[in-house]
């Protein structure tokens, strides 16, 4: 197995000229090769994060908590029940603010709601 160096944000490698990929295309004939026929498709691991990672991870975070409190707080203050009107016209009890589409399709049949894998 070979090493991958990751590159730095000016797109040079540790000690290498940084590359113009386009001119790399033209030279392999508009394919990139790799040169022991695997590889992960050209993804590598940055070992240790960029800083700006964990600030919006940060920030995520902080958003999908506001969101989440929200969402409790309408579902507990403004939920009723409602019907759900399926595309053959069947109709489906539900709960507004927190029945999901997914609840919805494992009411319908359970092999709606299993990957295709399994299937």
């Amino acid at each position: 197995m070979s090493q991958e160096k990751a590159s730095s944000p000016s797109g040079k490698m540790d000690g290498e000229k940084p590359v113009d990929a386009s001119e790399e295309k033209r030279k392999e004939g508009g394919k990139k090769k790799s040169k022991d026929g695997g590889g992960d498709g050209g993804r590598a691991e940055l070992n240790p994060w960029p800083e700006y990672i964990n600030t919006r991870l940060d920030m995520y975070n902080k958003l999908k908590a506001e969101h989440d409190s929200i969402l409790a707080e309408k579902a507990a203050k403004d939920s009723k029940p409602i019907k759900v009107t399926l595309p053959d016209g069947k109709q489906v009890d539900a709960e507004s603010w927190k029945t999901t589409p997914y609840q919805i399709a494992c009411g319908i049949r359970a092999w709606l709601t299993t990957p295709l894998l399994l299937r």
